[in-house]
């Protein structure tokens, strides 16, 4: 009876012992890059989930580092954690235009206002005083199974929703004015 419950203690232990591995390399990261001059678009995802995806344009006279927005993402060994990225979207870790994402809570956080991003929500922001930000609803495709492929699929799939969706594609043009007749105006 000793024996069996001694073999059954460390196969648990075994089972128990890739808990607390971190989740493979590529499931979770944050990238940036150049869609068109002006437009950059910095994303970020989590366990193979896009948590975030931001298509900006630097405001005017900013000292905009050369290589993109950046984000850093603090990746979780814990899964109970979440995992959070900070970054900036004049590209420099000091800036003026800096946000913060949530895992967890898919929140984006940026000018001290949060902004939801669950069911595929990106954001359209023109850096400035003060920044005039859209949100707009998107598809994400499904992740492939491969965590190697997970990275390129997550920039395959910032392009491919700049493509598909006018708004995102002629940005940063200023959307058109609604349709709305002026109900201060005398007939």
């Amino acid at each position: 009876m000793a024996k069996k419950l001694a073999t059954l203690v460390a196969c648990l232990l075994l089972a128990l012992s890739g808990c607390g591995k971190s989740p493979p390399a590529g499931l979770s990261g944050a990238s940036s890059l150049k869609m068109k001059d002006p437009v950059w678009v910095t994303y970020g995802w989590s366990r193979g989930q896009m948590v975030y995806v931001i298509y900006c344009v630097p405001g005017p006279g900013a000292s905009f580092n050369a290589d993109g927005p950046n984000a850093t993402a603090k990746i979780s060994k814990d899964p109970k954690e979440p995992d959070t990225f900070e970054g900036a979207l004049d590209g420099n870790d000091k800036g003026k235009a800096l946000f913060k994402a949530n895992a967890r809570t898919y929140e984006v956080v940026y000018e001290g206002k949060p902004y939801r991003m669950s069911n595929g929500k990106v954001l359209l922001i023109t850096v400035g005083t003060p920044s005039k930000i859209q949100q707009l609803t998107a598809v994400f495709g499904p992740t492939p199974k491969d965590p190697e492929d997970v990275p390129t699929f997550m920039e395959n799939e910032v392009r491919r929703l700049a493509k598909e969706n006018p708004r995102i594609g002629d940005f940063p043009k200023e959307p058109p004015p609604s349709e709305k007749p002026d109900k201060t105006k005398k007939k």
